[in-house]
């Protein structure tokens, strides 16, 4: 072995190794690397940067969610000053975690061959995945699907789907034939949300749709003979239908959309994200691996309020 290989090795050897030591120790990762380990994830999935991360202190919990009504308010009589009385309602939001699990096998070629900073080239990957990985369950979880994936936890679209306070808007035309993403989805999508959550400064939703959804709709204002469709064209005009933002997500089925408030997504998370580092176990002997990292997690997803959503649905693939 020449002496730069040797020398490599070594550094990927005190890398690694870091990992498995101070940093490490016990396999939970320490707050403060937690902190900046989670922050790549939420860097890597567009729907975990808007959505509302609760850290769970039981596996089992239910969120308070607080509401007053509508036109409480009423005209009062001198000497009168309860004419405008009424009630709070309260109710929650229920999280039951689940344990998730993640393993990365890296093999004793990927050392040799690596410069440096194993350690951070890992744990780099691995919450790249993660976070992949949740916003796919987070978005398509069924537990009632045949798949292992999926049925991990009820995501986001199934929840909302299954509430009867969910708003509702089918795309289909008069025959029932599925239509592509147009203006006119947006505009059906708008009327249906209840006017309370139009109104609110603090309120502001968004449509959800796949990525190739939201460049479909790209191109059809690029036909536009008019200022607009050059501005798309060359990037200089943002999608805003009516205002509203419009966020492309690559896991999203394309048959379906979402209009709501972007903490309206609920994701628990209970307990430490553990992750450890092992090497010496039969897998790592047999496949000559130079260590496997396994992570563990438990979490949930949960809509704070489905009556703030619009599912829209009869969008053509």
């Amino acid at each position: 072995m020449s002496q730069n290989l040797r020398s490599t090795r070594t550094q990927n050897e005190k890398a690694v190794d870091k990992l498995d030591t101070t940093d490490m120790a016990g396999g939970v990762l320490p707050r403060d690397l937690f902190e900046s380990w989670y922050q790549m994830v939420v860097d890597s999935a567009t729907m975990l940067q808007g959505a509302r991360t609760e850290d769970l202190p039981r596996p089992q919990m239910d969120l308070p969610r607080i509401s007053v009504g509508e036109r409480m308010r009423r005209g009062s009589d001198e000497n009168d000053g309860d004419s405008g009385s009424g009630e709070v309602n309260t109710d929650a939001v229920s999280l039951d975690v689940e344990k998730g699990t993640l393993s990365y096998d890296l093999s004793r070629e990927s050392v040799d061959d690596t410069l440096n900073n194993v350690d951070e080239l890992v744990l780099d990957m691995l919450a790249r995945q993660f976070a992949v990985d949740t916003q796919d369950l987070g978005i398509n979880g069924d537990e009632a699907d045949a798949d292992a994936f999926l049925n991990q936890n009820d995501g986001w679209l199934k929840i909302l789907s299954n509430s009867t306070d969910t708003s509702t808007y089918d795309h289909t035309d008069d025959a029932g034939n599925a239509q592509p993403v147009n203006t006119s989805l947006f505009d059906q999508s708008i009327q249906a949300m209840p006017n309370k959550y139009l109104r609110s400064d603090r309120f502001e939703p968004v449509f959800y749709m796949n990525e190739n959804k939201v460049q479909q709709y790209r191109m059809a204002l690029t036909e536009r003979e008019d200022p607009l469709g050059s501005a798309v064209i060359f990037g200089d005009e943002d999608i805003t239908p009516f205002s509203y933002d419009v966020v492309g997500v690559a896991a999203w089925p394309e048959d379906q959309a979402v209009f709501t408030h972007p903490q309206n997504f609920i994701y628990g998370l209970y307990d430490e994200v553990e992750i450890r580092v092992l090497t010496e176990t039969d897998k790592v002997a047999e496949n000559d691996l130079f260590a496997r990292y396994f992570m563990r997690v438990r979490d949930d997803f949960a809509i704070e309020d489905e009556e703030a959503a619009v599912l829209t649905t009869g969008i053509e693939v």
